[in-house]
């Protein structure tokens, strides 16, 4: 329940060796490094390096040419061979006109069935190019209807001779040589048998794409070594002849950090606290233990808190799991969501929602052993809490309509507990923050929580209890919060030593925080009738559960397969809402009331490849 120390790291080098800083620099993937443009300004003197796209260009037209011919790309560069850009341009002009011929070959024969190609390929056997330069003689390759193939045979003599090549239960494909004075009547003859010409190709595209990997294969290394160097340049500011990289890591890592520059006497590096330099705010790690650490999923899609604020996620995995147990309690099922997480997290499959899963199953199995409840038999458990817990039987039945009652009332009493907890904890963090008028005259500061905690506390005595506590005491305590709430405005620009008079005056002021007031009050009334959800889906949870026995016990031999996929169907679908709920009451109820997120990820620059 923690956020990572980080320190604000300083790296300064000489101009003269940029490559090699900033191979060291980013060969670590410790560093959150910040941009150039976030350290330069106009009152440190410094400028930003000259962004180069010169080898990214050429990177980007040699992935094109191997993504479409589906060539492996390997990096081989040995940081010995140097190119210069009149090589790279030869090379790559090369190689893209090997690319074009591939090309236009492709689209002349993208009209060719499967069976032309694998013809063709039979084809390659001779040499197409010598074929294509041949003085004396004709060839030609095609298609002839088996029923013809006979026909041919008796006109052999007639100065031609063939090969077949490749053959179906239809057609016929082969390979014709004639002499050139021939040609013109070895062509009527062939016609006349409904032959189909195919056009040879005019190159041999294995000969082209050996060409063109080759030429691109002795720039590659180097290009793309080059082009990985430079996108890395916008990180680097220039201070006369040195260069500085800024950026943060993590305290217990510095010193690792510094090691890899023990060889280099002109690097000098400096740490500072994280927050030592203004405009540049520190990125968020967030540090839980164990149990909590699965849920920084769900923060993070809410949104990181700022470094140094207040991490929620062991509070938030605490109530999530305890709200979802509530809502989905069955031992039986929570042992299968336990195992099923298990089985994903041995897979290494879904990561930390894998590891959520385990823990909610936790919880469900705890809740079921509570209501009794496995695999939705509701009598299984009886002899545990007679026989070995001494009990009169279980310590809820949930499907007894005597019970429905008080299980939405207590939905609704913890819901108004985590309220009150969101509300006190925010209340904290403000003062943490020295965020004093917040923390006091807010609807989620001190002024909200008594306004809140007195209606609670009136409502139970009243309503559970049979004490009278509505009286004038309880009403002042309600009412001076509100009136706190109402004026916060200018009770906060009375802590800040400012005019107290709002901006838009008294009477705008007034109109507009009078319905803001109606809203704060409503929504404390929607926000804690948003829980009677809790004990919604446990009675829903039960019914539905229910409804699985009773036709289980309709259909006899067959209740087993009826009792497995019910068990399955609802732990697919209402598993699955009830999830969403849990997180909509976190996000929306609580999250809304103490947490703000905002902050920043941490995110070290890749590896470079070298």
């Amino acid at each position: 329940m923690a956020i990572e120390k980080m320190r604000l790291i300083r790296l300064a080098g000489s101009k003269e060796n940029i490559e090699k800083i900033l191979l060291t620099t980013f060969s670590s993937d410790d560093l959150h490094a910040e941009l150039g443009s976030h350290v330069v300004n106009e009152g440190n003197g410094g400028v930003l390096m000259v962004e180069d796209s010169t080898y990214a260009d050429y990177l980007n037209r040699i992935d094109n040419i191997y993504d479409s011919l589906h060539l492996g790309l390997e990096s081989n560069y040995d940081g010995v061979s140097e190119f210069s850009i009149e090589e790279i341009e030869h090379q790559l002009s090369l190689a893209e006109k090997q690319y074009e011929k591939i090309n236009e070959q492709h689209i002349s024969q993208s009209t060719l069935n499967k069976e032309d190609i694998d013809a063709m390929i039979a084809l390659r056997q001779y040499n197409i190019a010598a074929l294509n330069e041949l003085t004396y003689t004709a060839v030609t390759f095609g298609r002839l209807p088996l029923s013809s193939q006979s026909k041919l045979n008796l006109l052999e003599e007639k100065g031609f001779v063939y090969t077949t090549l490749h053959k179906n239960n239809h057609y016929v494909w082969i390979f014709i040589v004639s002499s050139k004075e021939d040609q013109k009547l070895t062509n009527t003859l062939l016609e006349s048998l409904y032959f189909e010409v195919i056009p040879i190709p005019k190159f041999d595209e294995e000969q082209l794409v050996f060409d063109c990997e080759s030429a691109l294969g002795k720039i590659y290394g180097f290009v793309k070594h080059n082009a990985e160097v430079r996108k890395y340049y916008k990180y680097m500011a220039l201070f006369d002849e040195t260069c500085v990289i800024t950026g943060f890591v993590p305290k217990a890592k510095v010193k690792r950090f510094k090691t890899m520059f023990g060889e280099m006497t002109d690097v000098v590096i400096q740490d500072f606290p994280a927050e030592s330099e203004e405009g540049l705010e520190p990125p968020t790690v967030l540090k839980n233990g164990w149990f909590a650490r699965p849920f920084e999923l769900f923060i993070d899609m809410y949104g990181l808190p700022h470094y140094g604020d207040f991490d929620p996620t062991l509070y938030f995995s605490i109530t999530y799991s305890i709200l979802f147990g509530i809502m989905f309690g069955d031992l039986g099922q929570g042992m299968l969501l336990v195992a099923i997480g298990s089985l994903l997290v041995w897979k290494k499959k879904m990561g930390q929602l894998a590891a959520v899963i385990i823990r909610l199953g936790l919880f469900s199995m705890i809740f079921g052993f509570v209501y009794g409840s496995f695999f939705g038999e509701e009598k299984v458990l009886d002899f545990i809490y007679t026989d070995y817990l001494g009990m009169a039987g279980k310590p809820i039945e949930v499907l007894d309509s005597a019970n429905t009652q008080m299980l939405l009332l207590s939905a609704v009493g913890i819901g108004a507990f985590l309220i009150l907890s969101s509300i006190l904890l925010n209340i904290i963090n403000r003062f943490r923050k020295k965020d004093f008028a917040e923390a006091l005259f807010s609807q989620n500061g001190l002024a909200g929580f008594i306004f809140y905690g007195t209606v609670i506390a009136v409502a139970v005595c009243q309503m559970m209890l049979g004490i009278q506590a509505l009286n004038l005491i309880t009403e002042l305590i309600m009412i001076i919060p509100l009136i706190t709430i109402l004026f916060r405005v200018p009770l906060k620009n009375l802590m800040r030593k400012i005019s107290v008079k709002p901006h838009e005056g008294w009477g705008g002021y007034l109109t507009e925080s009078f319905f803001e007031l109606f809203e704060v009050i409503l929504s404390f009334v929607t926000n804690t009738m948003s829980f009677l959800r809790v004990g919604g889906f446990v009675l829903s949870h039960a019914g539905m559960m229910f409804v699985v026995i009773t036709l289980k016990e309709l259909v006899g031999m067959y209740g087993i397969v009826v009792l497995i996929f019910g068990n399955i169907f609802v732990i697919g679908l209402e598993g699955l809402i009830v999830g969403i709920q849990t997180l909509r009451l976190e996000y929306y109820e609580m999250f809304s009331r103490y947490f703000e997120g905002g902050g920043k990820k941490y995110v070290p620059t890749t590896t470079l490849n070298h």
